[in-house]
C-alpha cells in the first residue's frame, strides 16, 4: 500500500485549494465543477459496491460546465505527472469527447490547467 500523497495526488490538492478559493472570491465563471474521485484507492467491498452503482472507469480528474449562448459546454481535465501516461479507459474517455464536441485537456501542472480554464473564460 502507497504511504502518503503521490505526485498526481499532489497536484489534485493544489487544484482543488485553488478552485475552491477562486469560488469563494466568486472569481469562477462555471455553473458547475466537480472532482471525480473514480480513480482513488479503496478497499475491495467499496470498489465492487461502486461498480455495482455504475461507477466506470476512465473519466478525468475535473469536470466544469460552463453556459455560453445558452449552450451547455463541458471542459474535462485529467492530471498527469510529467511521466504519467493515460490509461485504456482514458484515452477511450477522450475519444469520446471529442466524438461529441466537448473539451478535454491532459494537464501536467497546476499553471497548465490554470491556463486551459482561462482560454475557456472559466476564471475571471
Amino acid at each position: 500500500m502507497r504511504r502518503g500523497l503521490g505526485q498526481e495526488d499532489k497536484l489534485h490538492k493544489k487544484f482543488g485549494a485553488l478552485m475552491k478559493r477562486y469560488s469563494s472570491l466568486n472569481q469562477l465563471n462555471s455553473v458547475w465543477y466537480s472532482y471525480d474521485a473514480s480513480g482513488e484507492n479503496r478497499d475491495l467491498g467499496t470498489g465492487a459496491l461502486l461498480k455495482a452503482k455504475g461507477l466506470r472507469p476512465g473519466k478525468s480528474d475535473y469536470e466544469f460546465k460552463i453556459v455560453n449562448n445558452s449552450i451547455a459546454e463541458h471542459i474535462y481535465i485529467e492530471f498527469k505527472t510529467e511521466k504519467g501516461k493515460q490509461s485504456d479507459s482514458q484515452k477511450a474517455f477522450e475519444e469520446t469527447c471529442y466524438a461529441s464536441n466537448e473539451h478535454y485537456y491532459i494537464a501536467r501542472s497546476v499553471p497548465q490547467a490554470l491556463e486551459i480554464l482561462t482560454k475557456h473564460k472559466i476564471i475571471k
